[in-house]
């Protein structure tokens, strides 16, 4: 009976490391940051199972270039949220460095296994965006310890993470607005709150309300899906109703770009009739009339952070309980936001 011959997966498999870390060493591969010990590792498990490998294989491997794959829910609105144009730019940033491919894969709810995608896609390992924490596909991920990184705070996930603290920055920001003496604050979130960012912001924003001792009634509070338009039709909802706020925090930018059309569409100037503020910090935030206030977020470091992280785990450095870093966010202050003196009391508000 012939032997099974040993594979590059068995070398891997065998010191504790990714695939890729196995070729990069095997292969001498240039510019690949690895340390001596996981080098010694591989050198030292090929040797104890013997492995010859395969000199087509070594060829092609040392032709082609690595990738990873860069998974991203809520596919819909890719390419109109500019916070992931701006996320991925920074992983390019990084990625070029390290002569590594990204592979966009937007997903859907119908993609019910990330392990799946990334073997049709042939990615080392993958960067998670915009997942819910019920995603049933995260439990695969974590089982096999296959490399990945969420770039959301996923609090019950055993996942290496990269984010900021929504629910504390959420909370600086409707802070911010109360200093300024608006006590009448309504809330538009920037995705169902099945989404880990959604759901934090919004608590942030009930934080520092009940810090305060305010409550806005219930029908303030609505819920956006990624687009400019549910923002559109969120504004209209509460400016309809009988009593309006005299500010609204909107959960991101693009979202806030539909808010603040449908208050210049009922004849209300920002921010003499109401103030408006978004979170992320957008490039077209700052060209709006007037520009958004808005929380700024390192949405490009984000980005690198994650690659970083993503490229520690292929060079098999795993560390227990697994990584997280959180980056620092701060409030650009600008025109779309007044304080509650220098406002115009419309009719139908009091």
């Amino acid at each position: 009976m012939e032997q099974k011959r040993i594979s590059a997966q068995d070398v891997a498999d065998h010191a504790g490391v990714s695939r890729t870390t196995v070729s990069f060493v095997l292969n001498n591969t240039p510019g690949k940051s690895i340390s001596e010990d996981t080098r010694q590792r591989v050198l030292r498990a090929a040797s104890e199972l013997g492995y010859i490998p395969n000199e087509d294989a070594r060829r092609l491997a040392m032709m082609r270039a690595s990738s990873i794959g860069v998974f991203i829910g809520h596919s819909q609105y890719l390419y109109s949220d500019v916070f992931i144009s701006r996320v991925v730019e920074g992983m390019a940033q990084t990625v070029n460095k390290h002569r590594i491919q990204l592979v966009i894969q937007p997903v859907g709810a119908a993609d019910s296994s990330y392990l799946e995608l990334a073997r049709q896609d042939e990615v080392e390992g993958i960067i998670l965006i915009n997942t819910r924490e019920d995603d049933p596909a995260l439990q695969e991920v974590v089982e096999s310890g296959y490399p990945a990184v969420s770039l959301d705070y996923l609090e019950n996930w055993a996942l290496p993470q990269v984010y900021v603290d929504n629910r504390g920055a959420a909370e600086e920001m409707v802070e911010f607005l109360i200093r300024w003496g608006h006590r009448e604050i309504a809330m538009i979130t920037h995705a169902p709150v099945a989404y880990s960012a959604s759901k934090r912001r919004l608590e942030g924003y009930y934080d520092a309300m009940r810090k305060h001792g305010l409550e806005g009634p219930k029908r303030w509070i609505h819920y956006g899906d990624f687009s400019e338009a549910s923002g559109y039709a969120a504004m209209t909802s509460i400016l309809n109703e009988p009593t309006v706020p005299t500010a609204v925090f909107v959960g991101n930018d693009v979202v806030a770009y539909g808010a603040t059309q449908a208050i210049k569409d009922h004849g209300l100037q920002i921010p003499q009739d109401i103030s408006i503020c978004g979170f992320d910090d957008d490039y077209l935030s700052r060209y709006l009339n007037p520009p958004l206030t808005t929380m700024a977020l390192p949405a490009s470091g984000m980005g690198s952070a994650a690659v970083k992280v993503l490229l520690e785990q292929l060079e098999g450095q795993r560390p227990a309980p697994p990584k997280r870093v959180v980056l620092p966010t701060h409030i650009s202050i600008r025109n779309s936001c007044c304080k509650i003196e220098e406002m115009v009391r419309f009719s139908h508000s009091s």
